[in-house]
Order: structure tokens, then C-alpha cells, then sequence
């Protein structure tokens, strides 16, 4: 008996390297990779700021006035991004917005053909700043965005030049016109949490030289003979990523 005991001892102690040999070994728990962030897709969202503006009149004497305002501006964009190449990004995007742009001083009504100057009451409105461009940008330090952008711009003016006529009639010839021209500008995205950004930027907007006439329904008719528009806007935003 005390034979076979020792035997089972010595035949236990001999099988276990074998069965510890078979037990599986757990491999260790792996942190995953933290997503890269992209600025590839679509985005929606609105802007605040402010906007100043650089405007000239002239009119057939050679005679000219310059003049500016200041407002504010506020509206919505949207647009699409596609990051490439490490950091670059190339989008596009819409914007339209409201300002409070307004501008009132004294002007003169002139009649060449009587040689009779008039003083007048001349008001200039933006109340529309549309643009549609193209930017180009590179991503930096993960969720930082700094671009350059550049395309068309629309704004509605709205301008009025109130007078008292030779024969004291009090009259107020007026006009609206949507102009078209261009626009530049540059700013920084940031990606603050998932699925958002903020956006901060400066846009310059130039449209140009125009001529307007200016009509009431007694039948005043002024012609503005050059007026030109430039508005300076700041803006910051917010946009939501889908």
C-alpha cells in the first residue's frame, strides 16, 4: 500500500509541468487607437460680427464724396470640406447674411443744363452680404484649421438722395440694386468636441464701380453717376458637422 502511494505521488507530480503546459494563457488587454480626427465632410451653421464699409460717390461736374459706415452683420453658411495630403483641406462654401449698414450725410442735387445746385439728404444701405467661394486651409495641432478663401459676393444697396425742389416740392427719388462682385478673406476652425466647430475670420468684399438712377412717382430722376462699395466684415461662428 505504502508502494502504491508513493507511486501515485511521484506519477502527480510528473503529469503537472504536462497539464500547467496545456492551460491557455490569456493575452493582454490592448488600449485602441485614438480616432484621427479629418475635417472631411459637411457642415451647416451661423455667424455674428461686425462690418464696416468704404463707399465713393462722383457725379458729372467731377464733383465726389467718400464716406463710411459701420453695422452688424449676421447670417449662415454652409459649405463641404475634403482633407487630402496629411493636413490640407480644399472646400467650398455658401454664405448669406443681414447687415445694418447705413449711412446718412448731406450731397447736393446738380442741373447742368440750368446751372442750379441743391442741397440734398443722400442715405446708402447694405442690407444683404451674400458671398460663394472657394478656401484652401491646413489642419494643425488636431483639431485646428487655418485657411484662405476667395469667390463671388452679392449685397443689396438701397439708396435714397431727398431734395426740395425749385418749385418746393419735397421729393425723394430712391433705388434698390443687387451688385455683384468679390470677396477674400481668411480665419481659423476650431474642432471644440465631436461634431462641432468654431470659427473665427476677416473677409474683404469689393464691388466695384456702379451708376444708379434714382426715380420717384412724380417723376424726380437723379442719376448717381459713379458709386463705389467695399465692406470690411469680422465675424466668429459656430458649425455643426454631419
Amino acid at each position: 500500500m505504502r508502494k502504491l502511494l508513493s507511486g501515485a505521488a511521484l506519477l502527480a507530480l510528473t503529469a503537472a509541468p504536462v497539464f500547467a503546459a496545456d492551460l491557455a494563457v490569456k493575452a493582454p488587454v490592448g488600449i485602441p487607437p485614438a480616432p484621427v480626427f479629418s475635417w472631411t465632410g459637411c457642415f451647416i451653421g451661423a455667424h455674428v460680427g461686425g462690418v464696416v464699409s468704404e463707399d465713393r460717390t462722383a457725379n458729372t461736374l467731377g464733383n465726389s464724396a467718400s464716406f463710411s459706415s459701420t453695422g452688424f452683420v449676421g447670417g449662415g453658411q454652409a459649405g463641404c470640406d475634403y482633407q487630402f495630403a496629411g493636413g490640407w483641406v480644399v472646400g467650398a462654401e455658401g454664405r448669406a447674411a443681414w447687415t445694418s449698414l447705413q449711412n446718412t450725410h448731406a450731397g447736393s442735387i446738380i442741373f447742368p443744363a440750368i446751372g442750379v445746385i441743391l442741397p440734398s439728404h443722400f442715405t446708402l444701405k447694405n442690407d444683404f452680404l451674400a458671398s460663394a467661394t472657394a478656401r484652401l486651409g491646413y489642419g494643425f495641432a488636431d483639431r485646428w484649421l487655418v485657411f484662405v478663401r476667395g469667390g463671388a459676393a452679392w449685397t443689396n444697396q438701397k439708396v435714397d438722395d431727398a431734395f426740395i425742389r425749385l418749385n418746393g416740392l419735397a421729393v425723394d427719388p430712391s433705388a434698390s440694386d443687387t451688385r455683384t462682385g468679390w470677396t477674400v478673406g481668411t480665419g481659423v476652425d476650431w474642432a471644440f468636441a465631436p461634431h462641432w466647430s468654431a470659427t473665427f475670420e476677416y473677409n474683404y468684399y469689393d464691388f466695384g464701380n456702379d451708376s444708379l438712377l434714382l426715380t420717384d412717382n412724380v417723376g424726380t430722376r437723379v442719376t448717381i453717376f459713379s458709386l463705389k462699395d467695399k465692406i470690411h466684415a469680422v465675424t466668429t461662428g459656430v458649425n455643426y458637422h454631419f
